[in-house]
């Protein structure tokens, strides 16, 4: 994927493919990039490992092929000693141990961990130190840098280690001599310059506090949501906190007295306020104003129609406020959703206009359509729906006004 003149598209990382002895792309390696061409030592190794699997993750983008063949991933030292590992599929992703790690003892129960769950090791630059032996029982991939190493030594150090089941994978290689040569040495994978050069990828970034936001959302969209965790999710995002405390101790609430933790914020606010509020904070915090007040009238115009139907209001506002997405992030519906990974009910309802939530989304659009072009001569139920439809966006109008008095 290209980016084009004018493009409102970011770099997000690059990519490089690993090719098999048929010359078939076997995985890519994806590699931490940025617009001010910092490199992932100059950024730091745990914000740029950060980077790279947020944007593979959540980018808005055509994700190059990392969703059909394995993604290798560089890993820090720090995150893998973190308690709390990066959300990297066992399945998709290759863990990737560079070479300026020092593998201390906890490093290699860390990594022995991991491996226990499923994730392959990759040993990155691999310099056949004895430091690194612990390791190597726990490796799938051993990466050798051509560049930096004899043939007859690596040939050595491969045979010495041929009881172990490892993919040999050759890295940087420029020639067809070279990958000819490591080919009859018994490599089985090639990354190179002769094959392909890193290639940029670009997309739109979905900002994290969005992400946060709709993670919360979700939270609050259970048939009953749990109130610890809603709490734990406010928690992990301080400036979302922050915003809503204000608001719950803010003259448009009239706290009788100040609210000053996150479950008095929760209960003074009730769960169906507090939804508006992270979804004006979180979702729409980043989009021109009439988006806003377009997203926040659908959202409270099918919450409307759905008690009129007798179905769940806060399945339907959900509903209705993320099918605004190609509209407030200039993306299709498909990768936002994608990234939330919600469930069948509410992506089909969004994407097919599938079930009751669908046949309530498709009916406000329609009235969007009749609002927007002022129609007249429209039956009973066009009618009573357009009524509907106003009375959302008045509330929409309340709720943003009441944000603005804050500031």
């Amino acid at each position: 994927m290209t980016q084009g003149i004018g493009s409102a598209d970011s770099l997000l990382l690059a990519s490089q493919p690993i090719l098999d002895q048929h010359d078939k792309i076997y995985a890519v390696e994806l590699l931490y990039r940025n617009e001010t061409g910092l490199s992932a030592t100059e950024i730091g190794e745990s914000i740029a490992t950060a980077e790279v699997v947020y944007q593979l993750h959540t980018a808005m983008t055509q994700k190059v092929k990392a969703l059909k063949v394995p993604a290798f991933v560089n890993v820090s030292a720090d995150i893998l000693l973190s308690e709390h590992f990066l959300p990297l599929s066992p399945r998709h992703a290759v863990i990737e141990l560079v070479e300026r790690m020092v593998p201390t003892r906890d490093l290699v129960a860390a990594v022995r961990c991991l491996q226990s769950q499923g994730y392959r090791i990759a040993l990155d630059d691999f310099a056949f130190d004895p430091e690194w032996e612990p390791l190597l029982a726990l490796a799938s991939y051993v990466k050798v840098d051509i560049s930096a190493c004899d043939p007859a030594e690596v040939q050595r150090h491969k045979a010495r280690l041929s009881h172990l089941k490892l993919k040999w994978v050759a890295e940087r290689v420029e020639t067809r001599e070279e990958r000819d040569l490591y080919r009859q040495l018994g490599f089985e994978l090639f990354q190179g310059y002769y094959h392909a050069r890193p290639m940029p990828v670009y997309g739109r970034k979905i900002p994290a506090a969005t992400l946060q936001a709709a993670a919360l959302l979700r939270a609050l969209h259970q048939p009953e949501p749990d109130t610890s965790e809603v709490i734990a999710l406010i928690q992990a995002d301080p400036e979302m906190a922050l915003k809503l405390t204000r608001v719950a101790n803010s003259a448009f609430y009239r706290p009788s007295t100040p609210i000053n933790s996150l479950r008095g914020v929760v209960t003074h606010l009730g769960l169906r306020r507090l939804t508006s509020w992270v979804a004006l904070f979180g979702l729409l915090g980043d989009a021109q104003s009439e988006h806003a007040e377009l997203a926040l009238t659908r959202a409270k115009a099918c919450e409307m129609l759905a008690q009129h139907d007798a179905v769940c209001e806060q399945n339907a506002y959900f509903v209705g406020l993320l099918s605004t997405a190609e509209l407030l992030f200039g993306v299709p519906r498909e990768e936002f959703l994608h990234c939330l990974q919600l469930d069948a009910t509410t992506t089909e309802a969004i994407l097919h206009r599938k079930g009751a939530y669908g046949s309530i989304l498709q009916r406000i659009e329609m009235t969007e359509r009749h609002f927007a072009m002022r129609e007249t001569g429209l039956s009973d139920e066009q009618a009573s729906l357009l009524r509907l439809y106003r009375q959302a966006q008045c509330d929409a109008f309340e709720l943003i006004a009441s944000l603005d008095s804050l500031s």
